[in-house]
């Protein structure tokens, strides 16, 4: 009978490897494993689970996650656990391996008093939204039959940008914006304190925190200074985008300020930094239906995957 166990310091090449072959559209490397699971800080010991072949090799994973640290303007979110990653090698499918891991991960679910599981919208630190539909068709029928249900859906879509200029339009925008007296350009260093007083009244909590993430690569000299646009109405920040390497956005608007067109030049202004940076390429890895159709494709994006968010309630 297979059984699941927490995570030992010699798993580190195995699980990464079985990482692969299960999950071959979102592989990670040994860096990555450590910097993305083994430093995340809310991981405790018995939340990382491994499943044993019979052959001795790692046959399955599973990372299970509670907040531990509260998420700005969201808390502890006390009644849900999160699995970020899970996955059972091909060629030890059907052994009871995937079954192993669930039980052990509604265990450790059940000793925090979670009601429920989400795969995977873990606001810190996610690497999909949910499971791909056409890649791991197989994995999400699973999964459905063992009581998880969709409750929402990401969309991850991506562009080539290496040609990419502002459109006339969005050029005749920005200048009509700038006649009212709001501009965008990069956010310097001594609008930070009001930038993130902005994010804090008027963003997602995790949003927040990934910006200031960010403002510290800035600081630190790894990421570019021009990483992060604002648009500023008479001084006052109203809206931002942001890119990290490749990965494109989030970005927002007040509320107060949506409908005169600054999303559009945003967005815009954004992608064209990171054609300045050198990059040729860029990438939204959790959209919506809406903003897919009406704000992405508009800049050339196009859809490449769609993701079942799922969630299971602890009974």
């Amino acid at each position: 009978m297979t059984t699941a166990r927490p995570y030992r310091d010699d798993d580190l090449a195995g699980v990464v490897s079985a990482w692969r072959r299960a999950l071959p559209r979102d592989a990670v490397t040994e860096d990555d494993f450590v910097r993305r699971v083994l430093l995340d800080r809310n991981l405790e010991p018995d939340g990382l689970l491994v499943a044993d072949g019979a052959d001795g090799t790692v046959a399955g994973f599973a990372l299970c996650l509670v907040l531990r640290h509260p998420i700005e303007n969201v808390g502890l979110m006390e009644h849900r656990g999160f699995v970020t990653a899970f996955g059972v090698a091909p060629e030890h499918r059907g052994r009871g391996a995937g079954g192993a891991l669930l039980n052990e991960a509604e265990a450790f679910f059940r000793e925090r008093g979670r009601t429920e599981i989400a795969i995977a919208p873990y606001p810190p630190n996610y690497f999909v939204p949910g499971v791909d539909r056409v890649a791991y068709a197989d994995g999400l029928a699973w999964l459905e039959k063992r009581g998880f249900a969709e409750f929402s859906e990401g969309i991850a879509m991506d562009a080539m940008i290496g040609t990419f200029d502002l459109a006339d339009d969005v050029r005749a925008k920005e200048e009509a914006l700038a006649r009212e007296g709001l501009v965008v350009r990069p956010l310097s260093r001594d609008r930070i304190a009001a930038f993130l007083a902005f994010m804090s009244a008027t963003m997602p909590g995790d949003w927040v925190t990934d910006a200031r993430e960010l403002l510290k690569s800035v600081a630190a000299g790894a990421a570019p200074r021009d990483s992060i646009m604002v648009a500023m109405d008479g001084g006052e920040i109203v809206g931002y985008c942001k890119f990290r390497g490749e990965h494109f956005g989030p970005f927002g608007v007040a509320d107060t300020h949506q409908g005169r067109g600054i999303g559009s030049v945003l967005l815009a202004r954004t992608l064209l930094q990171m054609r300045l940076e050198g990059h040729h390429a860029a990438f939204v890895l959790w959209t919506g239906e809406r903003a897919a159709r009406g704000v992405y494709a508009r800049l050339g994006f196009a859809v490449s995957r769609r993701f079942a968010i799922l969630r299971k309630p602890l009974v």
